[in-house]
């Protein structure tokens, strides 16, 4: 039976103890520094996609918590916008929806003025076709209830062999702005009362 000693044992312990203590450090530092600069950077690539439906824009505010904004070109409402999430082929879609500026009474009086891809994992060269304008373009200017597939009678053409992906994006857009419709309407009613 082998003496123990207690040096001998010890000090592996000790050793992996500092190096994860130095490792947390170091992270915890570096987490420090890059934070704000990894904010702003999103928040820059957040405001391009805005400006990309809202040309104009001078401003924007928004209810970060149910992701609905309000866009402004100098103190007039330009317009609307609402991240919206589905399910594609390959995974999650994030989308940013921009609409019109038109009476909040009823999600049917939405009317879209533009689509962008924040993010998505769908397969190369079919599925990722979300992001071509050609897709895209087809959601300007359609009303809220004429968002579906063109063959069970609304205004969008499925990507040829990207069915779930299409559909995909148009069921997170239905089902995102439904969700956050009165958000939006409780947003923009506190920014017309200040």
């Amino acid at each position: 039976m082998r003496k123990t000693n207690f040096k001998v044992d010890i000090i592996p312990i000790l050793f992996l103890t500092v190096v994860v203590c130095v490792s947390v450090i170091a992270l915890a530092y570096v987490n420090s520094i890059t934070y704000e600069k990894i904010e702003t950077a999103k928040l820059d690539a957040f405001k391009e996609k805005l400006s990309v439906h809202f040309a104009d824009m001078t401003d924007f505010t928004s209810n970060d918590a149910n992701d609905c904004y309000i866009v402004f070109t100098n103190d007039d409402i330009a317009g609307y916008a609402v991240k919206a999430t589905g399910s594609g082929y390959g995974g999650t879609i994030e989308l940013l929806v921009a609409l019109e500026p038109t009476n909040l009474i009823s999600t049917d009086d939405l009317i879209i003025r533009g689509l962008s891809v924040i993010s998505h994992s769908e397969t190369p060269g079919l599925g990722d076709k979300i992001t071509k304008s050609s897709f895209q373009n087809q959601f300007m200017g359609v009303a809220f209830s004429g968002i579906e597939l063109s063959k069970t009678g609304g205004a969008i053409d499925a990507i040829s062999g990207a069915t779930i992906s299409s559909k995909g994006v148009i069921n997170g857009i239905v089902s995102s702005i439904e969700a956050r419709f009165d958000s939006l309407v409780e947003l923009v009613s506190s920014v017309e009362v200040s």
